[in-house]
């Protein structure tokens, strides 16, 4: 059985044919969406319950038998991602009223007839999806289902009475308009968003497993470099590029520490930058490499939100005070860069989340600005406030002339990117310059308030160092 937990719901607002989230840029395994049929298969053909439709049953009313896949959700705490309605047989274009409808009466209920209840659920967002177009259609007030446009629903179970059997449970949806007087048959499936790609990787250890919440790790000799801001001269080894941290251990906005000293990175309002420190491995007497590892700690303060605007964050970079950054585009003997990157916050649940990724300059942008990529990859990283995780980076410069170059990161030791067959040089000049510490807003638009981030247990190596070992 695919498990139905992942890590961003899809959105009514943000589901489209490719993406289940189109604002984290999460994207379905395959494109009109991924469900989970009977038999437990993904995109199988089997679905848990069907009906034939014609334009007018029940005065107007669709009814649908979804008995046995409520009480499924019910053995699984209700850890669903809702249903998935598509077309099994038939000609016919059929639209519903959707959630965005006038009428209460006309929008999409869920009906569950416990031992003692009648309860009337409505979606707490519905779409449908279409391959004629890449927008999301959750703000319509249809819903249209054919062979080839799957409608989606979910709804909040936990407004069903605690310990009560489930004795019925129906959709019923509302006709609004019927293209051709045909019928169709539309079977109910589980939406599974990325059933392929979303299963969490395995946690990978490292070099830091040896140590203890990191302590002798710098003496490693695969390690070029090892700060967890303890030390008075911990600002030994960086080069202030503009903007340096503070070092605090206690503070507001819920902060809790790692271990010890962190830095603190605040973004003023109305100013794009929080951070701006640099490792330059020739400044520290080290060659430049053509590939490296990175790790540090990142907690988001409960300040954090975005709501403007993407920026970057830590990354490597080339550019050499010439190219791979602010527009200045790569042409392969100038500058590169890899700094990572984050997207608009979301809701999810209770909580904000910020996804994570990488704003990468390299010779296949199409525009003079650098692309950005989201970290999709297993539970993809979504961060949310007030929480430690852990972040690497991996980048392999490419052989001149060959599209070899490599970029991976992982979340926790999980990797969640991957992007091979990169060119970032043409040159062999260009190296590995630094690992460059930027927290920026925009873009251009700064903050509209104060946000705050907090950073501990930097470390740059020649190989995966992975999460502190905290024993």
């Amino acid at each position: 059985m695919v498990s139905p937990a992942h890590a961003a719901k899809w959105g009514e607002a943000t589901a489209t044919r490719d993406f289940y989230n189109a604002a984290a840029k999460l994207p379905w395994d395959k494109q009109l969406g991924d469900w989970t049929d009977a038999q437990g298969k993904a995109w199988g053909r089997d679905p848990f319950s069907e009906m034939v439709v014609t334009a007018e049953p029940y005065g107007g009313k669709v009814r649908i038998d979804v008995t046995g896949l409520v009480n499924l959700w019910k053995t699984r705490n209700f850890d669903t991602n809702g249903f998935y309605l598509r077309g099994l047989e038939g000609s016919s274009v059929i639209e519903f009223h959707s959630l965005q409808s006038g009428a209460q009466e006309l929008r999409p209920k869920l009906v569950v007839l416990t031992s003692f209840n009648r309860v009337i659920l409505n979606p707490v967002q519905d779409t449908y999806l279409n391959s004629t177009t890449y927008k999301p259609l959750g703000t319509q007030n249809k819903l249209q289902v054919t062979t080839y446009t799957p409608i989606l629903l979910d709804f909040d179970f936990s407004l069903l009475p605690d310990g009560e059997v489930i004795e019925n449970a129906y959709l019923e949806l509302s006709v609004q308009k019927l293209y051709r007087r045909d019928k169709i048959k539309v079977g109910v499936f589980e939406i599974t968003p990325a059933p392929r790609t979303s299963k969490p990787a395995e946690i990978k250890q490292g070099l830091a497993s040896s140590y203890s919440w990191d302590n002798g790790l710098n003496t490693n000799p695969q390690v070029y470099f090892a700060s967890n801001f303890e030390s008075r001269d911990w600002e030994e080894g960086w080069s202030d590029g503009g903007k340096m941290g503070e070092v605090i251990s206690s503070g507001a906005n819920k902060y809790e520490p790692f271990s010890g000293r962190s830095i603190a990175a605040t973004m003023g309002k109305g100013q794009n930058l929080a951070l701006n420190q640099r490792f330059k491995f020739s400044e520290n007497g080290i060659p430049e490499p053509e590939q490296a590892y990175f790790r540090y700690y990142l907690r988001l303060g409960d300040n954090w939100n975005q709501v403007m605007s993407g920026g970057k964050m830590p990354g490597f970079a080339g550019t050499y005070n010439t190219a791979g950054w602010g527009s200045r585009k790569p042409n392969g003997t100038n500058g590169w860069s890899t700094r990572g990157a984050f997207i608009k916050t979301l809701k999810q649940g209770g909580d904000r989340v910020t996804p994570m990724g990488s704003y990468v300059y390299h010779l296949g942008q199409g525009g003079n600005y650098g692309n950005t990529w989201a970290w999709n990859m297993g539970n993809a990283a979504l961060l949310k406030n007030n929480t430690w995780y852990c972040i690497e980076q991996f980048v392999r410069l490419n052989t001149p002339g060959e599209a070899d170059g490599e970029l991976i990161a992982w979340l926790d030791g999980r990797k969640v990117f991957e992007r091979k067959n990169l060119q970032f040089r043409t040159s062999d000049k260009l190296k590995i310059e630094e690992v460059w510490m930027n927290i920026y807003h925009g873009g251009l638009d700064p903050s509209p308030f104060e946000q705050t981030v907090y950073i501990d247990n930097f470390v740059v190596a020649k190989d995966y160092i992975g999460p502190v070992n905290k024993d």
